[in-house]
């Protein structure tokens, strides 16, 4: 039987106390928002203080890596394993039986271990075909949100199906709410269950919807931006302070509650902003965006605060597939078993303490070919050669600067100069760019340093090879019900 929300949160607060020292973790995700949409970057177009502030109390990173799209990003954070290894390259369908492996054991679980009750809202992405494939399923003692990659704000609705579930459960009384306010409130009341005094610690992950399509936001919040003149750039820009906004009462909630002091808060954007999708998010001034192998696409937005952090900036490398051992030594719990090469690595110690990378290299997609997918991509101590695939979207190729925005007197936090009109087209060939140096990717220099780029593809070649083939469907679809809504198909 289906526990309500509130009573399974009290159950999982009823199992054995632990010591008061381990921190609570809350990790936010946010939805295809770009590099230029933080005004920690930069931009003063979107004023996201709360973000900010997460920033400014903690450590921004600056070098922080995922991949280029959605399911990927959240089956590596959630998994430590790589895209390689996962085969989650490209969003699952919500009408497809694929999903991440139901094999792999998940942060959740490690957390439940380590005496963590576990909590997910928002947007799951990682398969709906079985219950096995679901949240809750996977290590989390509460759900609420959607399956899918992306609905209806309002309806909840996506490929004439309704989606959204409380567990395992349509939950259809959320009909007409608006998503963001949902989650948050559902955050904050999870939240308000716990204190100082707590006997057990939690771990949230909070995926918000913004700023993915549809570009759906509060008609009070478009207006806040009525001098921006593009009507898609505008509405991703309201998406975002309506985010911003919630995350603000999320962390006021923290304050009340006196848990501020014993919670590590991750803010991260799960890949760079899309333009090709009827919206406009931006990464400007790196090149490219979602579903790219660009900086733009691959080079997020993140920031972490709390215990056993410092104030400042770090530029040690960090990937997404790097959070979950991180966060499990962070908080002394056991580290991860069946990771291999190419999957996470802790940073804690060198994040701690602003301290160097134990991470030196990122490796952004791999493929026996060079046509697969996104195609393949390496970087090691700055330098990094790619050869796009056949997933390349013409209009994230190059750097575009966002509506209502004059790149002149932007101060972005990366500084590039004007970039050249033809972008190199590394389709045919790996190109060579200085990421380091060359951070907006303007310069192939693979001509003047062929040597370079032999080195990396022997560095890429064993990752090329050990890589597999996308996920298949596994087992039967997912259904529609005869009340209108996405189901497992083995739970109509």
């Amino acid at each position: 039987m289906q526990l309500p929300l509130q009573a399974a949160i009290l159950a999982a607060m009823c199992g054995v106390a632990l010591g008061a020292t381990k921190p609570n973790i809350l990790f936010i995700l946010a939805d295809d928002l770009g590099w230029n949409d933080v005004e920690v970057h930069g931009s003063p177009q979107i004023h996201t203080e709360n973000i900010n502030s997460i920033c400014q109390k903690g450590t921004r990173l600056n070098r922080h890596y995922a991949p280029s799209v959605c399911s990927p990003t959240r089956a590596t954070f959630l998994s430590g394993r790589h895209v390689i290894h996962t085969g989650v390259y490209m969003p699952l369908m919500p009408a497809s039986g694929k999903r991440l492996n139901t094999s792999y054991k998940l942060l959740p679980e490690y957390m439940k271990e380590a005496g963590y009750d576990t909590h997910m809202v928002g947007k799951w992405h990682l398969g709906q075909n079985t219950l096995s494939a679901l949240p809750t399923s996977r290590g989390f003692d509460t759900y609420l949100g959607f399956w899918a990659g992306g609905e209806d704000y309002f309806t909840h609705e996506v490929i004439y199906g309704y989606d959204f579930a409380n567990g395992t459960e349509t939950a259809f009384e959320y009909a007409g709410a608006y998503s963001t306010y949902t989650f948050t409130d559902t955050a904050v009341g999870i939240l308000k269950q716990y204190d100082a005094t707590s006997p057990k610690p939690f771990f949230m992950y909070l995926a918000y919807q913004n700023v993915h399509w549809p570009l759906e936001a509060p008609q009070a919040y478009l207006d806040m931006f009525a001098d921006v003149p593009n009507t898609q750039r505008q509405a991703v820009c309201a998406l975002c302070k309506v985010m911003d906004d919630a995350i603000g009462n999320i962390t006021t909630t923290l304050d009340k509650q006196g848990l501020t002091e014993n919670t590590i808060v991750v803010f991260a954007s799960d890949n760079g902003g899309p333009k090709d999708e009827h919206t406009w998010s931006s990464n400007y001034p790196l090149r490219g965006g979602k579903n790219s192998m660009w900086e733009g696409g691959t080079r997020v937005a993140g920031c972490i605060a709390g215990p056993g952090l410092k104030v400042g900036e770090w530029d040690g490398f960090m990937h997404v597939s790097d959070w979950m051992p991180t966060l499990l030594e962070a908080v002394g719990a056991t580290p991860p078993t069946g990771l291999v090469s190419g999957d996470g690595q802790s940073v804690w110690q060198g994040l701690s303490t602003l301290g160097n990378s134990s991470r030196d290299w990122i490796l952004y997609e791999a493929h026996p070919d060079n046509t697969t997918v996104h195609g393949n991509a390496f970087m090691s101590k700055g330098m990094k050669i790619v050869q796009t695939g056949a997933t390349n979207p013409s209009n994230e190729f190059g750097w575009v600067p966002p509506p209502g925005q004059d790149p002149k007197v932007t101060p972005y936090t990366v500084s590039c100069p004007t970039p050249p009109e033809t972008p190199a087209d590394c389709s045919h060939h790996y190109c060579l760019f200085d990421v380091v140096n060359d951070p907006c990717e303007h310069n192939d220099i693979s001509g003047q340093k062929p040597e370079v780029v032999q080195e990396l593809l022997q560095k890429l070649m064993p990752f090329k090879n050990a890589a597999v083939p996308p996920t298949p469907s596994v087992g039967c679809d997912p259904i529609i019900n005869s009340k209108g809504a996405w189901r497992p198909c083995d739970s109509p």
